[in-house]
């Protein structure tokens, strides 16, 4: 596949992020969490998803699926979870694979890959369904990140609109997505915004409750918090709050299990409102063992779309890895996750003399591999296709593959 080829993919994979909380600049891994409920893929509008598809002629059969949820008995996803090799290989996939296939003559083919396919959510087809309720969680004094979403904002609001808006509620900074310039919708300077989504940043925790008090609390759709605003073309325009209690960043099913990394995965393209116990909930349904789950925060303490699960047995690990992309549906949002294998720091498992910086993913090699020995190794037919991870060093702070699990 050309250079041009690969941009346009790129662009195509740009074109259906969505507006979503932690729309993951800093994790690598796109959310697309759907504010309007309208947008949700099955309420009868076509997905993002459906579309790249059709647009690069790779539209096929969904892979074997299950529904699991409360009082539904749980089925094998696969007869042989061994087979992943398999299973990418099938016909579904054959398309798809050309976009993250790699090559010896092109030295910067395995970092496009990686790129491609920590984004693979967008058009990759759901291997299962979870649906169901997320378990309900009562708060005894809550502890708030300084930092807010809204969701939804007036096409043509403007940072002095919006500080005018929120600026009884205390000292506060508004963070637009891609404020270093590159961001597609970062407005330019003296124009309008025609983004739907912005992040407050207050000083104090103190203001990030009084803004909550003042919202409409929508108890019947999940307990969703609304504020209105106005603009200069729009009036008492109703936007979504999501606030995020620091506490649900970690759930630990028993502290004296030990975590292992060998057992744990990184999960991205994680929805906004998705906390740590019910990202726990959700693959213990379906994997079973989960004993640790993990929300990756910035520095403000507020989400960026990715996450880390850690299981007590290994056959739950290869389950999760091999099904690879979960499909999530729950009253308030439907969402398609991404699963792999969570990357440490390690040498190449092939020379032992350089650094791992590439990781295999399919279950034929699953290990780390250098630039050298990667192109050795995955220059045939039966390999070339195979999955490359990176660890996303753009924040090493914030991103999952780099955060170390909690003592035990």
């Amino acid at each position: 596949m050309s250079n041009n080829s690969h941009t346009a993919i790129l662009d195509l994979f740009n074109a259906t992020r969505s507006m979503s909380p932690p729309d993951s600049d800093t994790s690598g891994v796109s959310t697309g969490s759907e504010i309007s409920e309208a947008a949700l893929p099955g309420n009868g509008n076509m997905s993002p998803t459906i579309d790249l598809l059709k647009a690069l002629g790779l539209q096929s059969d969904i892979p074997m699926q299950r529904q699991v949820g409360h009082g539904m008995q749980q089925q094998p996803l696969y007869n042989d979870f061994s087979m992943s090799a398999d299973l990418f290989a099938s016909r579904p996939w054959t398309s798809l694979n050309t976009l993250f296939s790699t090559s010896a003559t092109d030295p910067y083919s395995i970092e496009r890959a990686a790129k491609l396919y920590r984004n693979a959510a967008t058009i990759s087809e759901p291997t299962c369904t979870w649906s169901g309720q997320l378990p309900m969680k009562i708060y005894r004094n809550p502890v708030y990140s300084f930092k807010v979403f809204l969701g939804g904002v007036p096409w043509d609001i403007t940072e002095a609109g919006l500080q005018s808006c929120f600026r009884s509620f205390g000292a506060l900074k508004i963070e637009w997505p891609g404020k270093d310039g590159k961001h597609p919708r970062y407005p330019i300077k003296g124009k309008e915004l025609p983004v739907g989504y912005v992040y407050i940043l207050f000083e104090s925790e103190r203001s990030v409750r009084s803004l909550l008090q003042a919202c409409t609390h929508d108890f019947s759709n999940g307990g969703e918090y609304y504020f209105k605003i106005s603009s200069k073309r729009m009036r008492s325009k109703e936007v979504q709050v999501i606030p995020w209690i620091i506490s649900d960043s970690n759930y630990v099913k028993s502290p004296s299990q030990r975590l292992e990394p060998q057992k744990t995965v990184f999960v991205g393209a994680l929805h906004g409102m998705l906390n740590a116990e019910g990202l726990a909930h959700i693959l213990n349904d379906l994997f079973g063992n989960v004993v640790y789950a993990g929300i990756d925060t910035d520095k403000h303490k507020y989400p960026i779309g990715s996450g880390r699960v850690t299981f007590s047995s290994h056959k739950s690990y290869v389950k999760a890895v091999t099904a690879a992309f979960v499909e999530i549906k729950t009253a308030k949002f439907t969402k398609k996750i991404q699963i792999d294998p969570y990357l440490e720091e390690s040498q190449c498992n092939v020379c032992q003399k350089e650094h791992g910086v590439y990781f295999c993913r399919d279950f034929n090699c699953f290990l780390y591999y250098c630039r050298s020995c990667w192109q050795t190794y995955h220059s045939s037919d039966n390999t070339r296709y195979h999955k490359p991870l990176m660890r996303n060093n753009k924040s090493s702070a914030k991103c999952c593959p780099v955060v170390e699990l909690p003592p035990v």
